[in-house]
């Protein structure tokens, strides 16, 4: 079972990450959409798509794998440590090779872009090992320092070589110093967990990544709603409509990054230490969704809900055809997120490979979405996408859960109810700060941001004082 008091520890680093990152990226964001153009953004985008997907698909499914294990000796660290060495440099050689295809196909910028892409991508995949390692033994201090060293540095780096007129590379150049300092920070903090001798025994690295390998195909189903959409998107659509996906689902990431750090990362191990007593992992699946959706629902529907008046004033005149993407975009995320936790207990029982049918559904309907609207504007595609994905994987999601951890439906839904309830009385004050006339959209934006807030605090408020906000409520 996870020390409490560690977990309080855990907890208040992760939200001081939280903080942290969340101001430092939308300084990133605002950054970006003054600096690039939204083709110049596709081009990095595409370029970061590529990667990422082969950073999934080699990394198999270890962070997981490692923070999953319940018994994990010395001869197994060594192994995957090991592994994960010759996996980083593998990785790193595909993203050179790619980029000289593209070099051959005479696109010149994506080619060097991708050779940057190569080290940071070598890099990415030598933390893996480290940081789960970290994040087993819930040490989330070290993510904290790592998140604003590493994101100031970006800025350091990036701000003169804007101002100096070197575009898209300025963000380039940056990206990889960043992730340079991250990695010399996650491999310094996690010194002592790291082996110092190589040591591989391929019967040790099958058993450990046969958890992981389901998890790793899990990943690269779900891949292929985000990072293989938008290469789809960037080849019927072009470059600049994948600039403008890609920056609305930074905006929208936003939100689901707070939560992600705060509370999906701890989660698993969480669920991990108690995945034998059912009792106990029911009430920590319905309260983590309960807490998540009482916060996430009124944050990505209360974006969509405004998007029409900060859209121009944060990013300027030139990203206006991002407000519907951004709108279709954060609706999904607050239906589809609301469920968050199903995988997250599936893999806590050790049931990865159950959960590939989820994640295969959704890679179809993503497929054919883009595929059957390719000749459509892109907001029909993203609604292509979304609607399927809500209609058929919600209810799917909840079958799942059922069958592997015999979870009802009713227990299900339960924690989801009271955070509709104070999402919808939150979105109608919103709606009524609407219909009044102001002078500009950023002051009618600023005071519909402010009510509601204010009425999310007073319900919090009255619940603390009723002593009805710890669920079950």
């Amino acid at each position: 079972m996870v020390n409490t008091k560690k977990i309080k520890k855990a907890t208040i680093w992760s939200s001081i990450e939280t903080l942290l990152s969340t101001v430092l990226s939308i300084f990133s964001i605002l950054f970006l959409a003054r600096v690039l153009a939204p083709n110049d953004y596709g081009q990095i985008a595409t370029a970061q798509f590529i990667v990422g997907l082969l950073q999934i698909i080699l990394s198999l499914g270890l962070n997981e794998a490692i923070i999953q294990r319940k018994l994990l000796v010395k001869k197994d660290i060594q192994t995957i440590w090991t592994g994960s060495i010759f996996l980083s440099i593998l990785c790193c050689l595909m993203c050179i090779i790619i980029g000289v295809y593209f070099s051959f196909i005479n696109n010149k910028i994506l080619s060097y872009i991708l050779y940057f892409e190569a080290v940071n991508s070598f890099l990415f995949m030598l933390s893996i090992v480290p940081t789960a390692l970290l994040i087993r033994d819930l040490e989330m201090k070290v993510f904290a320092h790592r998140a604003i060293i590493s994101r100031i540095v970006f800025f350091i780096v990036a701000i003169p070589l804007a101002f100096s007129n070197f575009g898209l590379w300025s963000i380039v150049y940056a990206n990889l110093v960043q992730t340079c300092i991250a990695t010399l920070l996650i491999l310094y903090a996690s010194k002592h967990l790291i082996p110092r001798k190589f040591f591989f025994n391929k019967k040790r690295f099958i058993a450990i990544t046969k958890f992981g390998f389901f998890v790793m195909v899990e990943n690269v189903l779900w891949s292929v709603v985000s990072k293989v959409f938008g290469l789809l998107i960037a080849v019927f659509h072009g470059s600049a409509a994948l600039g403008f996906y890609n920056m609305g689902t930074k905006l929208t990431d936003i939100i689901l990054n707070i939560l992600n750090t705060s509370i999906i990362r701890i989660a698993l191990p969480i669920f991990s230490s108690i995945q034998h007593d059912k009792s106990k992992l029911l009430y920590a699946f319905q309260a983590s969704t309960y807490y998540f959706n009482l916060i996430s629902l009124p944050a990505f529907f209360g974006m969509a809900l405004t998007s029409n008046y900060w859209v121009p004033v944060i990013l300027g005149e030139k990203w206006i055809a991002i407000t519907p993407i951004v709108q279709i975009i954060a609706v999904m995320y607050g239906i589809m997120y609301s469920r968050i936790f199903v995988g997250v207990a599936i893999k806590a029982l050790g049931r990865s490979k159950d959960f590939l049918f989820l994640s295969l559904t959704s890679a179809i309907i993503t497929v054919c979405a883009v595929f059957f609207t390719r000749n459509s504007e892109l907001y029909i595609t993203l609604l292509a996408l979304a609607i399927p994905r809500i209609l058929i994987t919600y209810p799917l999601g909840m079958y799942l859960i059922k069958k592997i951890c015999g979870f009802s439906f009713l227990s299900q839904i339960k924690p989801i109810i009271f955070p509709f309830i104070v999402n919808m009385v939150i979105l109608l004050s919103v709606l009524f700060v609407q219909q009044l006339s102001f002078s500009s959209s950023l002051i009618s934006f600023v005071l519909q941001l402010l009510v509601g807030l204010l009425v999310f605090m007073v319900i919090i408020f009255i619940l603390y004082r009723l002593n009805r906000l710890k669920y079950p409520n």
